[in-house]
């Protein structure tokens, strides 16, 4: 894949996939117009936070130990923790995002037993996704202001003071649900940066 297509993978496959899932789910199915489309278009969104969450704390951060699941989540995560700047290891690839991707379809699919209930709320996952990776890139490539901003210091306190906390990027509302977001610092804040590496 030409690199720069594949840098941007999820900014033009996923609505490419999003267009053409709802096109052949909704076909046929105009009871899921108007407020219920909406509904499951935000619960998949909401559903998005949650998958964010679990996969950053349990499959990118899984309990220390030698295992398959550590050496899966060294190939996944850990170079981007390594490398925190590199788009490459910032935004997620091809072959990060569509399996993952294939099983939460699949379960949809399973579990509503509704082809046009299961493309509305996967779209709405890959909204929240595509929010999220526009925030990761945001917070790890920009001088962020405002509310990214905070993104940025919650995200950086997890990636260079304690790698235990702050899983959302998309949101903090699950590390304030399971108290994986860090107390208030006392004293200085952490300098998270060298100077050499500070954003441009």
């Amino acid at each position: 894949m030409i690199p720069r297509l594949r840098l941007c993978f999820s900014f033009w496959a996923y609505p490419v996939l999003a267009a053409a899932l709802l096109y052949a789910g909704l076909a046929g199915a105009p009871e899921l117009g108007g407020l219920t489309g909406v509904a499951l278009l935000a619960s998949g969104v909401v559903s998005w936070t949650v998958i964010e969450y679990l996969l950053h704390r349990f499959v990118f951060h899984p309990e220390t130990g030698r295992g398959a699941r550590e050496r899966l989540a060294e190939r996944l995560h850990g170079v981007h923790h390594r490398v925190p700047k590199d788009p490459n290891e910032i935004l997620a690839g091809p072959e990060v995002s569509l399996p993952p991707s294939a099983v939460v379809f699949g379960l949809l699919l399973v579990g509503t037993g509704s082809l046009p209930v299961a493309a509305v709320v996967m779209t709405g996952i890959w909204g929240g996704f595509l929010c999220y990776e526009g925030v990761h890139y945001a917070v790890h490539t920009s001088h962020a202001q405002g509310l990214l901003r905070r993104h940025r210091r919650w995200h950086f306190h997890h990636h260079f003071v304690d790698a235990g906390v702050h899983y959302g990027v998309t949101s903090p509302l699950w590390d304030w649900v399971f108290a994986t977001r860090r107390k208030r610092p006392r004293g200085p804040k952490p300098q998270l940066f060298t100077r050499s590496d500070r954003p441009s």
